[in-house]
């Protein structure tokens, strides 16, 4: 099997694998979250290993991890591709893995029969008629393998007995069900959608109804091969379209996918009208890591797209998201306006923090509702762990809902804080071992040996206005009692174990105390102008989108005389270093 089947191919089926020179290729791991590269391939040796999770193995173990299935399946799933037969043996999980494989091969007769009868001149014409009115092409209808069952009770049922299925595998693939009289079928007058896995495989279906029942859409119930928590309806036909583009769309029904794909919009895959998961993210993460949510325009889809916003976020994907106008799902909107329409639509769709902002304006009209949107969005931004990028969205979101910057920052570390326990910095480590700055240690160390240096620090820090940190909380505590009550007047972990550290610390800056000390004051003074630049930005974002060009002009040069005073310090600590 190994002989006939190149790693490389299989893998690169999955990722983007690159060349890393050496017959080694890499790409991002599709078992866990990150952006750098740590997942490698190897030709020679016909494995992969990924140095950031420890996964490894050869193609089998690749093939089990990624579909989620056993060794016998993905032995099989292999043998398939390389057209090789192989013989059944023995094991612990083989009537199991016989099962899985006798219920795919009743799901795959169960498309084609559907598939069939939608062509059937007279049984498939309603299917074909109602396929009309949603104007469809043969291409993409074909492509999805789309079908039709008519009324009736027993047309799978029959046809799967006749064929030699038991009516226990029939009734446990959810394709039938059991009533008073015996078996009957799930699907009855529906227009069929087969449902794939990542690997091809048909594992369920979709059924919109042709007739008056009340469930419009129904899907197949939950069987061995099909967990909807873990199915993404045309991921398998967009697997391509997504490695191209880099990007997932994401829409709610199946028809707004079609109409997409048949519009040449082809990276995009559905949630079939269920809530998306988290095992659905942990799937797309294998293909892309950016997103566009696309949801229905009524306020149901505006819920499910913010709903979906924060779980992608905490996924730790890039997200975007939009809404069609005028309560329109994306069918709809592309039949109305036109492919090109919903291209320009999407290139300008707004980052996630502006889309929950403008899907929130009923409330941003008061400071209240403002702020309450603001803690909203905090609990998104909380799950994001590159505290660089959590920084920016921070600021984003004070500049979206004309909130200032300093105090949404310190709300916003006060929301971790209360959230779980410790501030935005802190909870990037372990709670039992928060990395201390040996620089504020000495810091802190110094004024503690010296009252009178303290003193000046607390002088020269009083007029400037700072974002709260662990080692300004150290010094107004220290500023305003005695040192032994100081432990006690610290919120924050950080705060308490800067302090410690720099009370047990040793004597490391020998005779430079009056210099660190002088140094750290022109650091302070430096944070203070560098987040009144970030304040003035501020004002001019909101000065330009109110369109008032003096403001502007003030604001502009008030910039540049701040930044000439930061290099005006910068240079007098360059020249303190130097002597």
């Amino acid at each position: 099997m190994k002989a006939a089947i190149d790693i490389v191919e299989i893998v690169g089926g999955y990722l983007d694998l690159k060349p890393a020179g050496g017959g080694r290729f890499k790409a991002l791991c599709p078992f866990h979250n990150e952006k750098t590269p740590s997942f490698h391939v190897r030709r020679e040796h016909q494995t992969f290993h990924c140095f950031g999770c420890e996964k490894g193995g050869d193609i089998f173990t690749f093939v089990q991890e990624i579909e989620g299935i056993g060794f016998r399946e993905a032995l099989q799933n292999l043998a398939e591709r390389a057209g090789i037969q192989f013989e059944e043996h023995s094991g612990p999980n083989k009537e199991a893995d016989r099962e899985r494989a006798d219920l795919l091969k009743l799901q795959s007769f169960a498309a084609h029969l559907y598939r069939d009868t939608l062509e059937e001149k007279d049984v498939g014409a309603p299917g074909r008629e109602y396929l009309g009115t949603r104007a469809l092409s043969d291409g993409t209808v074909t492509r999805f393998g789309l079908g039709y069952v008519p009324e009736g009770w027993q047309r799978l049922t029959d046809a799967a007995r006749a064929k030699g299925y038991r009516d226990a595998l029939l009734e446990r693939s959810g394709l039938a069900k059991r009533g008073q009289h015996g078996l009957y079928d799930h699907m009855r007058n529906r227009l069929i959608f087969p449902i794939r896995d990542a690997s091809g495989k048909v594992v369920a279906f979709g059924g919109r109804a042709l007739g008056d029942d009340k469930a419009k859409y129904i899907n197949s119930p939950e069987s061995p091969v099909y967990k909807k928590s873990r199915v993404l309806y045309g991921l398998y036909e967009a697997r391509e379209a997504l490695r191209r583009d880099k990007e997932a769309i994401i829409v709610e029904g199946y028809f707004d996918l079609l109409r997409c794909v048949d519009a040449g919009i082809e990276n995009v895959v559905a949630t079939c009208g269920t809530a998306l998961t988290t095992e659905q993210a942990k799937l797309l993460k294998r293909y892309v890591s950016s997103v566009l949510v696309v949801y229905d325009g009524d306020e149901a889809g505006k819920r499910a797209a913010l709903r979906s916003v924060g779980l992608l976020v905490a996924a730790g994907f890039s997200v975007r998201a939009m809404v069609p106008p005028d309560a329109q799902d994306p069918d709809d909107y592309i039949k109305e306006h036109g492919a090109e329409a919903f291209r320009r639509m999407a290139e300008a769709a707004p980052d996630f923090v502006r889309f929950y902002v403008r899907m929130s304006d009923d409330r941003t009209g008061t400071i209240e509702g403002r702020t309450e949107v603001a803690k909203e969005l905090f609990a998104v931004l909380s799950d994001i762990d590159d505290l660089v990028r959590q920084e920016e969205y921070v600021k984003l979101l004070a500049r979206e809902l004309s909130l200032d910057m300093r105090r949404c920052r310190e709300e916003f570390g006060k929301y971790m804080r209360d959230r779980g326990g410790r501030s935005e910095v802190e909870r990037s480590v372990p709670e039992a071992s928060l990395k201390i700055n040996n620089h504020d240690r000495d810091f802190i160390g110094i004024l503690l040996s010296d009252g009178s240096l303290l003193e000046q620090v607390v002088a020269a820090v009083k007029p400037l206005d700072l974002l709260s940190t662990p080692l300004l909380e150290v010094l107004e505590a220290m500023s305003a009692h005695a040192v032994v009550e100081v432990p006690q007047r610290l919120a924050s972990d950080a705060a308490k174990h800067l302090f410690s550290a720099a009370a047990s610390g040793e004597d490391t800056w020998g005779g430079r105390a009056e210099d660190l000390t002088q140094e750290r004051i022109l650091l302070f003074r430096t944070d203070a102008l560098e987040q009144e630049r970030e304040r003035v930005e501020e004002e001019m974002y909101r000065a330009q989108r109110s369109n008032d060009d003096d403001l502007v002009t003030e604001l502009a040069l008030r910039k540049v005389e701040i930044k000439r005073q930061i290099e005006k310090l910068e240079s007098s600590r360059g020249l303190k270093l130097a002597s």
